[in-house]
C-alpha cells in the first residue's frame, strides 16, 4: 500500500513491521510463572511471530522482578520470538493498576532492563508520560507500540483516527488502536477510518476492531495497512481473537490476492 509519504518500517527482533504480511502476534497470560511459561510454549507451537506478554494476568500491580522473571519464563520456552511486554491497565480495559506513576515506573524499569524487545505504552496514562516513556524506549534501543482502546460507545469512529496520529506525534515506532463493534456496519466503518488513517502515517500501525463483527478487521489486516494482528493459543486477551494458525491461513489467502 502506498501513502502520502514514505512509510518506515519497524524492527521487532527478528520480525519486520510493516513490511510483507501482517505479523502473527500471541497473548501470553497466565496466574503464575510457571502458567506463564507454559502458554508461551503453546504460543511457540502455534508458530507465533510476536509474543504479547499480558503482565496484569499475574498480578495487577507488578514489581520490576516479578516482569523481570515473567520475561525470562516467556524467553525460556518461545526463546528467539520477538517479546512485547504490556501492562494493559483498567484505563483500557484490563486488570492492571491505573496509577500512573507506578505504571511510568515499572515501564522505565523494564526499558532498562532490555528483557523485552518492545513495550506498550497506552496513550491514556497522558501525553506526557507517553513522550517521556517514548524518549526512554529509543535511549534503551527498545521499540515502543502505543495503544489505545475502547471497549464502550466510542461514539465518532475517527477518534481512533487521532489517537493513532497522536501516538506518532508524541514519539511511538508503532501506533495501534482497538475499538469494540458491535455491527457488521460499526466494523466496516471503523476498517474505513483506519484505510484512510493509514495514508496519513509514516510509522507502522496496527488496527482492531473487536468482538465478533470485527473479525474482518483481523484476518484483512493487509487491507487496511494494519502490521500485525492478534491470534490465540489458548486464553484470548481481546474480544473476537482467533486461534492463530487459523488466522495463519486467512492471512496468507488475502495476501496472496493483493500482491
Amino acid at each position: 500500500m502506498s501513502g502520502c509519504g514514505e512509510k518506515r518500517t519497524a524492527k521487532l527482533g527478528r520480525v519486520t513491521l510493516g513490511e510483507g504480511m501482517p505479523a502473527i502476534c500471541v497473548p501470553v497470560m497466565g496466574r503464575t510463572i510457571p502458567e506463564i511459561a507454559q502458554a508461551a510454549a503453546r504460543a511457540k507451537a502455534a508458530q507465533a511471530d510476536v509474543i504479547e506478554l499480558r503482565i496484569d494476568s499475574l498480578t495487577d500491580r507488578p514489581g520490576l522482578q516479578e516482569a523481570m522473571d515473567a520475561c525470562r519464563a516467556v524467553r525460556g520456552s518461545a526463546e528467539e520470538i520477538p517479546l512485547l511486554f504490556t501492562l494493559r491497565t483498567r484505563r483500557d480495559g484490563g486488570a492492571g493498576t491505573a496509577d500512573v506513576q507506578a505504571y511510568e515506573a515499572l515501564l522505565g524499569a523494564v526499558m532498562e532492563s532490555r528483557v523485552c524487545d518492545a513495550v506498550d505504552c497506552e496513550l491514556s496514562a497522558g501525553e506526557a508520560v507517553f513522550a517521556r516513556l517514548a524518549e526512554q524506549a529509543k535511549a534503551a534501543g527498545v521499540l515502543l507500540v502505543g495503544s489505545s482502546h475502547e471497549f464502550g460507545e466510542i461514539g465518532d469512529l475517527q477518534r481512533a483516527a487521532q489517537w493513532l496520529k497522536r501516538q506518532e506525534a508524541l514519539g511511538a515506532d508503532v501506533c495501534k488502536a482497538a475499538v469494540m463493534t458491535r455491527t457488521n456496519a460499526e466494523a466496516f466503518a471503523l476498517a474505513q477510518v483506519y484505510a484512510d488513517v493509514y495514508e496519513q502515517l509514516t510509522i507502522p500501525m496496527i488496527a482492531i476492531a473487536m468482538g465478533p463483527a470485527g473479525i474482518m478487521t483481523r484476518v484483512g489486516a493487509a487491507c487496511m495497512g494494519s502490521c500485525l494482528t492478534f491470534g490465540t493459543a489458548g486464553e484470548a486477551s481481546a474480544p473476537g481473537q482467533i486461534d492463530a494458525k487459523k488466522l495463519r491461513t486467512a492471512l496468507e489467502i488475502v495476501q496472496d490476492a493483493i500482491e
